[in-house]
């Protein structure tokens, strides 16, 4: 159990470290960069050009001054737009990632960048093939990370090399119904008070540890087997609950497991740090590392 919780690395959620920048933007990034960050996380959305701008919304109204698709824009095209902050423009120009990988290139000392790639757009094989163009030259630097089942499998297909992750977000959750896009699966509640679009769902037949051990296993099958588990903090904690132990379920399958994200501003969210690192995480994705950090009585790398 101690070296467990020695061994926990905190992840820099959207290049945050007490700074005022913007998430996920390339002065985010060179701050972290510069305190020594060890993992830094990102969001990133694809552009039609083959880029990726670094942008967790589907459009770009929804955190810059400009409008419509991401996935319809090139990289010149947004190259003139600030993200904004609750509709105001800021001065900063939003960021690509062809950039951000030229500051990690750059940089002298080990770091992992996480390319957290949403899910709202349709991985083809062209864009996957060009995101794995993008990154090659620091390949072992980064890793891909999604929600996007089909996608991470198809990287590993296409990369047998290719650092992957992925998030089981979209098939079980947690969550208030009013608290929960409507638009994003899974879309209904099931019967052990999990949002689950699974059959094992529709209806109570076992202890909610039989059923959650039923669905890890299921789920298992959907990623590469080499693939790190992002797994959202109050899922894992709502399924110790249940008597069920995901993360010990993934140790024994040989899989890391990262638990996000965790602000340590808010007192429940540090006991469920100190829970899950006591229970042997890998990884916490937290807005405030250093702070994070301290709450865990500096058990923790960041």
């Amino acid at each position: 159990m101690d070296n467990c919780v020695h061994s926990l690395l905190l992840v820099h959620h959207a290049a945050k470290r007490g700074h005022n920048y913007q998430p996920s933007s390339l002065q985010a990034i060179r701050v972290c960069l510069e305190a020594g960050a060890r993992v830094i996380e990102v969001d990133i959305s694809p552009l039609a050009d083959g880029d990726f701008l670094l942008f967790h919304n589907q459009r770009l109204e929804d955190g810059t001054d400009g409008s419509g698709l991401v996935a319809a824009q090139t990289a010149s095209e947004v190259s003139r737009l600030h993200y904004t902050r609750a509709g105001c423009e800021n001065a900063e120009p939003v960021g690509l990632l062809s950039q951000a990988l030229e500051l990690l290139r750059n940089h002298p000392n080990p770091v992992e960048l996480q390319l957290d790639l949403k899910s709202h757009a349709r991985y083809t094989d062209h864009l996957l093939m060009s995101l794995l163009r993008v990154v090659e030259p620091v390949k072992e630097r980064i890793r891909v990370t999604s929600p996007a089942d089909w996608a991470v499998r198809r990287l590993r297909s296409l990369d047998g090399d290719i650092p992957l992750g992925f998030d089981p977000m979209l098939y079980l959750n947690v969550g208030k119904a009013g608290e929960r896009d409507p638009q994003i699966p899974p879309f209904r509640l099931g019967e052990y008070g999990y949002w689950d679009d699974h059959p094992l769902a529709s209806r109570r037949w076992g202890k909610p540890a039989e059923y959650l051990a039923a669905r890890a296993e299921a789920l298992w099958l959907q990623a590469p087997s080499d693939a790190i588990w992002y797994i959202p903090a109050v899922t894992l904690d709502h399924a110790f609950n249940d008597g069920f132990d995901w993360i010990a379920d993934l140790h024994e399958r040989g899989a890391k497991v990262d638990a996000w994200t965790l602000d340590p501003d808010r007192s429940e969210h540090i006991v469920m740090a100190q829970r899950l690192s006591a229970a042997g995480v890998d990884r916490i994705t937290t807005t405030n590392a250093p702070a994070m950090a301290a709450a865990l009585n500096n058990h923790a790398l960041f």
